[in-house]
């Protein structure tokens, strides 16, 4: 934890700094507006309270506790208008036992970190051969020779990657489509190298993976990058070794539960709305500060500071906090359909998910006109560190349905070396998290959605 003097002794030197730059703002607004979320630090500490609640895993006790926290927080802000929104999401908990143990031919045993893929059906107990392979073509290619094993997938992130993102995405489906490839061939269970930029970390890394309904569900779980270089050993020394896999994950249900909205409402335009937003869900490893609150708070920040300042904007600043994006992005996907039935006009979504480390610029997923107007506010975007507007051919799992509506997505896009480092894992915790690069990550998201608001797009 940051003593308290020396927090505030940071961001009154990033205050200083700041303000002098200020005076170049093009709109005065933006320099009250970015004093105003700089000086009172409060991303940060909405964080700490977010991180108090515990991991909130879509359909837990503590997911509801956040969307109330979600809820009273735009309440006590003043925002104009507070919705609980209801969706149907998946309820799956990992149970309170997992282990994978690699018995050796000569009768020792050794204990491998691991836990449970998220949406994995349990398992008391599945004891078979390994089968290491580092692509779903790979099994493909194997066919028969998987029945009744457990497939080990190995490939590790490609750390030195520029875009830590990208090689995220490049092996993503070995966590998310590998049990559904290897059951398709007769496996009994798959287990995968953590998708984690740590490449010797003893923390395993979980998320989604989908099953395909015409094969087996078998269970699937996340190694740590550790236990993987271990088990990829053993199977080099002793090919014979066996796996025993025990899961003690629930199978995954539907209930309710909601999107917290909230909104400061245009002077002008109230029905051209531009929704701003970060996912409440988290993984139930660690606490989920760079995934998502980060993104929560932030979005949170932009009218909070609007409303203290008595700031009016031509359109509306709508905040969502999802619901559920762990899951594939449901809430987001049910609230969004639900959006563009109604008789208002979204102009555009911006999200935040990329953890809350020091802004760099936005994405941008949009016709090639809108990007060139934003081009026009890169001076007022630079003094926030937010300049660089990078195109891209789509946008962030919770603006999805937006974009293949044809509205424009932009997404903030921060410094991520290390996120891949915490991801979904026991790491991802309030220690890890800035408080000076996720307040200017705040201030960031801020003054695009004031130009937007004002300028339209």
């Amino acid at each position: 934890m940051i003593h308290c003097d020396l927090l505030r002794a940071l961001f009154l030197t990033l205050l200083f700094v700041s303000t002098q730059a200020f005076a170049n703002y093009s709109v005065p607004e933006l320099e009250t507006l970015t004093h105003e979320i700089i000086s009172r630090q409060k991303p940060y500490s909405n964080l700490r309270e977010l991180d108090q609640i515990g991991p909130r895993v879509s359909g837990s006790e503590n997911a509801s506790k956040a969307i109330q926290w979600g809820k009273k927080k735009m309440e006590s802000y003043g925002f104009d208008r507070v919705t609980l929104e209801p969706c149907m999401v998946p309820k799956w908990s990992r149970g309170n036992h997992e282990s994978a143990t690699v018995l050796l031919s000569d009768h020792k045993k050794l204990p491998l970190s691991v836990a449970a893929l998220g949406g994995s059906i349990g398992t008391q107990g599945v004891e078979a051969s390994v089968i290491e392979v580092s692509s779903l073509a790979d099994v493909e290619k194997l066919g028969d020779q998987v029945r009744g094993k457990i497939v080990f997938y190995n490939q590790a992130m490609d750390i030195l990657h520029q875009d830590s993102f990208k090689a995220y995405s490049a092996i993503g489906s070995l966590r998310t489509k590998g049990a559904a490839q290897a059951s398709k061939f007769g496996a009994v269970a798959t287990v995968v190298r953590s998708l984690s930029t740590l490449p010797d970390d003893d923390h395993p890394h979980t998320g989604i993976m989908d099953y395909d309904p015409k094969y087996p569900k078998i269970p699937s779980a996340a190694l740590s990058t550790h236990a993987a270089n271990i088990l990829s050993q053993k199977l080099k020394d002793d090919p014979s070794l066996k796996l025993r896999l025990e899961l003690s994950a629930s199978d995954t249900t539907e209930v309710q539960s909601n999107n917290v909205v909230g909104e400061i409402t245009g002077s002008q335009f109230p029905k051209e709305v531009f929704l701003v937003g970060g996912h409440l869900d988290s993984w139930d490893l660690g606490r989920g500060d760079h995934d998502d609150g980060a993104g929560v708070v932030q979005s949170l920040e932009v009218v909070r500071a609007m409303k203290a300042l008595k700031l009016k904007t031509k359109r509306t600043i709508r905040v969502v906090l999802f619901m559920t994006e762990e899951f594939g992005g449901i809430g987001a996907e049910q609230y969004e359909r639900r959006l563009l039935k109604s008789d208002e006009k979204i102009i555009g979504g911006l999200e935040s998910d990329r953890g809350g480390f020091a802004p760099t610029g936005f994405s941008v997923h949009s016709k090639s006109e809108v990007l060139k107007k934003i081009e026009g506010w890169k001076s007022d975007l630079a003094l926030v560190n937010a300049s660089d507007l990078i195109p891209m051919q789509h946008g962030g799992t919770d603006t999805e349905v937006l974009g293949d509506a044809g509205i424009p997505e932009f997404e903030l896009i921060p410094i991520s070396t290390h996120y891949f480092d915490f991801h979904h894992s026991a790491l991802d915790q309030l220690s890890v998290v800035n408080p000076k690069d996720l307040t200017l990550g705040a201030a960031a998201m801020a003054v695009f959605s004031y130009l937007v608001a004002e300028n339209g797009i």
